[in-house]
């Protein structure tokens, strides 16, 4: 998988979002809000591409959860991100 070119990360205080750089990418309905995990994983995912375990091993490092628990939150993850458009396979 692979980020969208054009979405970005961006902060609003302690908010974090995925919004689109360009006019072209703008549709209200692809802003994706990130709590603090899901910003951390964004930020860490290689610009090359990734799968659903990279995720996992992200989540594993950074919060030391049970594997089958990361790698279920890495699948939850990634569905909400493919259904947004803010990432493809």
């Amino acid at each position: 998988m692979k980020k969208i070119d054009g979405f970005v990360m961006r902060r609003l205080g302690q908010e974090a979002m995925i919004v689109a750089e360009s006019v072209d990418l703008i549709d209200f309905d692809r802003i994706v809000s990130l709590n603090s995990s899901a910003a951390y994983v964004w930020e860490s995912l290689p610009d090359t591409g990734f799968t659903t375990r990279t995720i996992t091993d992200i989540l594993i490092r950074r919060y030391d959860v049970d594997d089958k628990i990361a790698c279920k939150d890495a699948e939850d993850l990634v569905n909400v991100w493919l259904k947004a458009g803010i990432i493809k396979e």
